[in-house]
Parts: C-alpha cells; structure tokens; sequence
C-alpha cells in the first residue's frame, strides 16, 4: 500500500523486552528527526519526526510532524502524519494528522482532525 506521498509503508518491529525508554522531558524541545529501536515516550515537544517500535505521547506531549511507530498511544497531540500499526487515541488526544493504520482504537474525548487509512 502507498502512503499519500508515494512511499510504501512499513512500522517497525516490536522492541526488544531488554530495550530501555527514551524520554523527551516535559521541559524539553527537539527539532529534527528521531529514531530509536526502543520505546520513546514524548512528555515534551518534537518538532520534526520520531520513528520508534513505541512511542506515548503523553498528556503534555507535542509531536508536531511525523510518528512511524509498531504501537503508537496519544494522550497528547500531534499535527502532521501518523503511521503505525497499532494506533489508541486516549480521552485527551488531540490528532491532526493523515493517519495508516492497521488497527485503532479511539476513546471517548479524543480528537481527532484528518483521514484514517487502514493498511490492509
């Protein structure tokens, strides 16, 4: 399947059991890109992309560009695009985005701002 932009896609594997976290502290802004073969949780603001096998955006988190992740959470927000294989928009999920998945989950409360794609 091809994104809107042209490119096939494909999420990274599940991470490793032995694989710690990375986080973005709540006082914390990164621009750029950021990969990572282990989980990454956002408490802070990225400006750019994050490429991870998990990523949580938590309450307080901002990803203000593109996530390619396995499992993606969002409590948070994110503007841009989403791609990822297990998508759960929390109560206080604010997503404007393009978003492929495969599977989503969406609670009561989230909100959520652009185009679902399911990955078949």
């Amino acid at each position: 399947m091809k994104t809107p932009n042209g490119q096939t896609a494909s999420w990274p594997a599940p991470a490793a059991p032995d694989m710690r976290r990375s986080v973005v502290a709540p006082d914390l802004v990164v621009e750029g890109e950021m990969t990572s073969a282990g989980p990454v949780d956002v408490q802070g603001t990225v400006v750019g992309g994050v490429e991870a096998p998990e990523v949580v955006v938590a309450e307080a988190g901002r990803i203000e560009g593109s996530v390619t992740a396995h499992d993606l959470a969002v409590l948070g927000r994110i503007s841009g695009s989403v791609s990822a294989r297990q998508v759960r928009l929390g109560p206080s999920a604010v997503v404007q985005a393009h978003v492929l998945h495969e599977r989503i989950a969406i609670e009561a409360g989230a909100e959520l701002d652009g185009r679902l794609q399911r990955k078949a």
